[in-house]
């Protein structure tokens, strides 16, 4: 049941730019504004990863900055929070090892290689950056664009990208691998 719960909130999450993009062309944006709240609670009292907690607080207080000023704006910069909050989680285990992709690599890798962890590193950076470009064009799309390319971007081409970058990453790391199988 726990596992159905979590399904269901990280679905909406997904979809969340497609239930925006609905309810602002017809004029129901307070509804979804208490949906993000509402996810936002529920994930913040599930036990749950702490590195997600910021990413959570950001969606309560877009979801209630958007109810208590009745500005949709505020919904639409929730993939721009989520962007740079990304970063932040990405970029803090720079600094503090081991490295984001490192961590996931020795979910399937345990005892990952020197090679491995400084590959992971550099992996981890190129997400950082992409993470930064992200949330900038998201929100240029918040402050530029319309309603209907917000949508599409932040609900379509931004996952396409990152899903370019996960196989690219898989590709490039499977070659490395075979290039440096000695070190593996």
């Amino acid at each position: 049941m726990k596992l159905v719960i979590k399904g269901m909130i990280t679905a909406l999450f997904v979809l969340y730019p497609f239930i925006v993009g609905w309810s602002l062309t017809h004029g129901q944006f307070v509804w979804v504004s208490v949906l993000l709240i509402g996810l936002g609670v529920v994930r913040l009292f599930s036990k749950g990863n702490s590195l997600l907690w910021p990413l959570t607080g950001f969606a309560i207080v877009c979801g209630s900055l958007s109810l208590l000023s009745h500005n949709h704006a505020w919904l639409k910069l929730y993939p721009v929070g989520m962007s740079l909050g990304a970063l932040v989680i990405f970029a803090l285990t720079l600094i503090k090892p081991p490295s984001m992709i490192e961590r996931f690599a020795r979910l399937v890798e345990p005892d990952l290689p020197l090679s491995g962890v400084q590959w992971t590193r550099q992996v981890t950076k190129v997400w950082c950056i992409f993470f930064f470009c992200n949330a900038l064009i998201a929100l240029s799309t918040v402050l530029f664009t319309s309603t209907q390319v917000w949508v599409i971007y932040n609900g379509f081409i931004s996952y396409v990208l990152m899903g370019i970058l996960f196989v690219g990453e898989f590709i490039l790391r499977k070659r490395h691998q075979r290039l440096h199988s000695s070190n593996y």
